[in-house]
């Protein structure tokens, strides 16, 4: 028979011994508890960095699909502005042709020479000279040029030029061909050198 003190260090031990199994449960419990805490937590941030990163990389790609379609309509616009330069300068070679055609044919270099000076001190007009069929410059607002044959100055071509064109020259500046026609011969040739502005979105 147990005597009471078996009995109480029976009983003590059994408690002391149930604590120890019951903290390291409750122990083991706060750890699992901890772990998946921090796992949720890891899972969270690692979603929100995904998340985060996929909403960047979507704003970066509509951004540069936005810049490039900005570029086209500039592009398209500055295109826009070209042609209508050269359509501009192709309808003011129309009234030019037929003043220098009437002072040709009055045979007065004069006037047309004031009329290159005056056009020159425009806004954008470069240069302004007349040849006559051979080659030889007859007037040009630079008086350098006098001395010099057409095809050196600009492509002999222009001199059998039929009809008013207007293309680019090597500097980017618009040249304007305009044949000067008699009623049965071409009396000489203008061309026109002039600078568009710079294209602007303002």
């Amino acid at each position: 028979m147990n005597t009471n003190e078996e009995i109480v260090e029976e009983v003590t031990t059994e408690t002391a011994s149930a604590k120890a199994t019951g903290m390291d449960s409750n122990r083991k419990i706060m750890l699992v508890l901890v772990g998946i805490l921090l796992f949720v937590a890891a899972a969270m941030y690692g979603w929100r960095v995904v998340a985060v990163t996929s909403l960047e990389n979507k704003l970066a790609a509509a951004e540069s699909k936005q810049l490039q379609a900005h570029d086209q309509l500039v592009e398209q616009a500055r295109q826009l502005d070209s042609h209508h330069g050269e359509e501009s300068l192709r309808r003011f070679s129309v009234p030019v042709a037929w003043v220098i055609r009437r002072e040709l044919m009055a045979a007065n270099l004069d006037q047309v020479d004031q009329y290159f000076t005056d056009l020159v001190q425009r806004q954008g007009f470069q240069a302004a000279l007349l040849a006559n069929p051979d080659g030889k410059v007859l007037v040009a607002s630079d008086r350098k040029k006098l001395a010099e044959p057409f095809a050196n100055l600009y492509s002999a071509q222009y001199l059998q030029a039929g009809e008013i064109k207007v293309e680019r020259g090597a500097n980017g500046n618009l040249l304007a061909i305009i044949p000067i026609l008699g009623l049965n011969q071409q009396l000489g040739t203008v061309v026109l050198e002039y600078a568009p502005p710079a294209y602007s979105l303002q």
